[in-house]
């Protein structure tokens, strides 16, 4: 591999490290914004919570009145001994407020779902980013004793170019003490 494909690969490593790095930042970015939602829907489904408890202790008659047969996370079912339009509106409010609290943790499962998916996606940025690191780490390891030659090569032309002209000079010299010498003897005639 000569110095020319040594830099074009060094080259490409470091645009490679450097659209990971991009895409590293666009996914912490894009993390930090699913946070917020996420947490507010947690904040708010405590909120629900706090309020349901309140209302079932706040009207503890009420409660006493009506025979819950089955409550789940899924489904609310009740049956009151008689008909009493307070404790029917205490269990549609009830109801209201089961139905609000299943769609705040849809939309929190929603989030972190999206979270778990960011962070994958992070943490796969993340290996390529590290193998692009080792992979121009190897690069810049080849390139470097290549470069030492071509550093030594390139002095050893720097002083056989310096000779060269040092021999052209004295050449020229040469030649000029010899056309000096051609001239006297020709003046001079035959001995």
């Amino acid at each position: 591999m000569n110095e020319v494909d040594a830099l074009c690969m060094f080259n490409e490593a470091q645009q490679a490290l450097n659209q990971l790095e991009a895409k590293v930042r666009g996914i912490t970015e894009k993390r930090d914004s699913y946070k917020l939602p996420s947490e507010q829907h947690e904040r708010e489904s405590k909120s629900l919570r706090a309020e349901l408890e309140v209302a079932q202790k706040k009207h503890p008659d009420l409660a006493e009145q009506v025979r819950i047969f089955e409550v789940s996370d899924d489904e609310l079912g009740s049956v009151t001994n008689d008909w009493n339009p307070q404790v029917q509106q205490k269990i549609d409010q009830v109801a209201q407020l089961r139905v609000e609290m299943d769609v705040v943790k849809a939309k929190t499962n929603k989030w972190r779902g999206r979270m778990d998916r960011r962070a994958s996606e992070k943490e796969a940025a993340r290996v390529q980013l590290t193998s692009a690191e080792v992979q121009l780490r190897a690069a810049k390891e080849k390139v470097e004793p290549q470069s030492r030659k071509v550093g030594e090569l390139q002095s050893r032309l720097n002083l056989a170019a310096s000779e060269r002209k040092t021999m052209l000079k004295e050449l020229e010299m040469a030649k000029s003490v010899a056309a000096v010498v051609k001239t006297n003897a020709d003046e001079s005639g035959p001995i």
